[in-house]
């Protein structure tokens, strides 16, 4: 059941791009419908996959062949929990990428977006004026933001009318670029990632309160920090 699990899935998005994977998919469904029912899969859709796989294997090696056949439902099994576990952490990175502008925001890996410094951690500390302590004179609340980032341009406007309504001006402090200030952001790295869970950008800081929101908000969560942490 688990090779027509995967095939429903593989088959299933090459079908979109394909009418010749379309007939596999309706056979991979009906095999996953059907042992799930507790019936057995009449297309043998996963005996095909199963002998294909091991026609091509024995034309490179008898042993592995021998060996890929004797474990073939174990190996299947792993096989399935990896795609699975990909599949979760690919979706997962994705939606990194549309809230944070990098698919990994603690390390700031990402096969999708160029190596920049848009993310921010504490392994970063490049830098020379990191000291440990906030500079002198730093209060209220800050906003530290990218310069290319593209929610906190989404934030922007309403950042403004936050602060011409509320009365309160947001320190803005750009990372990305900006060493002094990226060594200011680290200072807080860790209260920022106790409240949001990752260390990005936009991030709405208190400096009263030593608390943080993160990420594109709507303006009524922005004034309710400001009035919580104020």
């Amino acid at each position: 059941m688990v090779l027509c699990i995967v095939a429903l899935v593989i088959f299933g998005v090459l079908g979109i791009f394909s009418a010749r994977y379309r007939q596999l998919t309706g056979e991979a469904f009906n095999c996953v419908v059907r042992k799930i029912t507790l019936r057995p899969c009449d297309t043998k859709l996963d005996e095909k996959i199963r002998a294909k796989i091991l026609a091509k294997v024995l034309r490179h090696s008898p042993q592995a062949a021998s060996f890929l056949n004797k474990n073939f439902e174990v190996l299947s099994i792993v096989f399935t929990v990896i795609f699975f576990a990909s599949l979760g952490y690919t979706i997962y990175s994705l939606y990194n990428l549309l809230v944070f502008g990098t698919c990994d925001p603690v390390t700031g890996n990402c096969v999708f977006v160029p190596p920049t410094n848009s993310v921010v951690t504490q392994i970063q500390l490049n830098g020379t004026n990191y000291t440990g302590k906030p500079p002198c004179g730093l209060e209220g609340f800050i906003e530290f933001y990218g310069a290319e980032c593209p929610h906190c341009a989404k934030m922007k406007p309403i950042l403004e009318k936050v602060e011409i309504e509320t009365g309160v001006n947001f320190t803005k402090l750009e990372i990305w670029h900006n060493d002094t200030n990226r060594d200011i952001f680290l200072t807080h790295a860790d209260s920022i990632q106790k409240d949001c869970g990752v260390l990005g950008v936009p991030t709405f800081y208190s400096v009263k309160t030593d608390r943080a929101i993160c990420g594109e908000i709507n303006e009524a969560r922005l004034k309710r920090f400001i009035l919580e942490n104020g």
